[in-house]
């Protein structure tokens, strides 16, 4: 998983997992820029991430 915005890799687990029709959205924030972003996947195949805010 990389942040969309500075492109950081992140490895480490999610803060916040939780299910949103036939989407499970997984909440992360990078340790290198602050933004925290949404990763929505169906079937576990990652679809898109949204960013949330940034610091």
């Amino acid at each position: 998983m990389k942040c969309p915005v500075c492109g950081n890799e992140i490895d480490y687990p999610s803060i916040k997992d939780w299910q949103f029709n036939d989407y499970v959205v997984k909440r992360y924030s990078c340790n290198k820029c602050g933004t925290t972003f949404n990763s929505y996947s169906y079937n576990g195949d990652e679809k898109f991430t949204i960013p949330k805010r940034m610091l």
